[in-house]
């Protein structure tokens, strides 16, 4: 077929055409304009200080905003998340997942949680429970983390102390480094005095020292057991302070952070308004105005195939009628006496 020859289809068939998408788009516009009419508002958060900064900070580095806001969409879907909100609000939780919406401002850290519903009661309570529920969600589990080293901790150091007390108690001496260095000063004491004693000429004085010095000397090697026990207790009661002081400064850290991320100074809800039919209409329309046209061809291509089918239909039939009258002409027996028919050709 050449160009004119569509072009004649299509007028011919310009009904089908023009009607059929013309016709799915008013009965998609009236299927949007009598639906009941929806709600939205937006939570804006925007909390620059808790991505980048000091290392102590839960999203730090060069990925620090991206995986800021993954994580943000991804908590904000949860269903520990949403459940609560859920039950605050007494709103469905298929509602909620179906009118929320979460998008990033340009390329920052900006959030913003849009959420509607055909009842703009629910609207504010359903996104200042999303808001609140995330954040703290996000960075409320780091102080509970948090906590949970420091008890235990606390607990190790607890342990360690008490196991000190216990050998002290069991020994019978307070801190046996301390009698050990005592011991010793005691020792060098003897030895200046019995050295002083000796140089003086005094040599019955520095026999008495020297029994004394012996006697001390005899004592020092007992210590050695008991210093390794001591300092193997002691250095588990430093491990365990150090530990705490970390994980201290760590708590101290994460609260701060919990306190940065408090929704009341770093979200913002805007007014319910009522949700624009345009946006509707155009999102809706188009795409079914669209496939309605290739439809509309389908359906032109199909008749014209039908009407072309036809004729050639009628056509075969009258030419085989035709073919067989003639054929029982020639199968009919001949008269009794009637000359014989012969094909007289053309």
């Amino acid at each position: 077929m050449e160009i004119a020859d569509y072009l004649r289809v299509a007028r011919r068939r310009m009904w089908v055409l023009l009607g059929v998408p013309l016709l799915a788009a008013a009965i998609t516009s009236m299927i949007v304009m009598a639906g009941p009419t929806t709600y939205t508002a937006t939570s804006t958060v925007a909390a620059p200080a808790l991505i980048g900064g000091s290392t102590s900070n839960q999203y730090t580095g060069a990925q620090a905003v991206s995986q800021f806001v993954a994580q943000f969409e991804a908590t904000a879907h949860v269903p520990a998340v949403v459940g609560a909100v859920s039950r605050q609000t007494k709103v469905a939780m298929t509602d909620i997942t179906d009118g929320l919406t979460i998008t990033q401002v340009g390329a920052s850290s900006v959030m913003q949680m849009a959420f509607t519903s055909s009842d703009h009661k629910v609207v504010q309570p359903v996104l200042q429970g999303l808001t609140k529920q995330t954040l703290q969600t996000m960075f409320g589990t780091q102080v509970q983390l948090a906590q949970g080293q420091v008890a235990t901790a606390s607990t190790n150091l607890a342990q360690a102390n008490a196991a000190i007390v216990a050998w002290e108690k069991a020994h019978g001496m307070v801190d046996p480094t301390q009698v050990y260095q005592s011991t010793l000063q005691r020792l060098n004491s003897l030895t200046q005095q019995w050295a002083t004693q000796s140089a003086n000429g005094s040599a019955t004085g520095a026999a008495a020292l020297s029994g004394a010095i012996a006697s001390v000397k005899a004592q020092l090697p007992a210590f050695g057991p008991y210093l390794a026990q001591y300092q193997q207790l002691t250095s588990s009661r430093d491990a365990a302070a150090t530990a705490l002081s970390g994980s201290q400064q760590a708590l101290a850290q994460a609260k701060a952070q919990l306190a940065a991320a408090d929704p009341s100074r770093v979200a913002s809800i805007s007014t319910t308004v009522p949700v624009s039919r345009t946006s509707s209409l155009v999102s809706l329309v188009l795409p079914v105005t669209g496939a309605a046209i290739f439809l509309a061809i389908a359906l032109v291509a199909m008749l014209e195939l039908i009407s072309r089918a036809r004729p050639a239909r009628l056509q075969a039939s009258q030419t085989s009628g035709q073919s067989w009258t003639q054929q029982e002409r020639l199968d009919e027996p001949e008269p009794a006496g009637a000359a014989p028919h012969t094909a007289v050709s053309g």
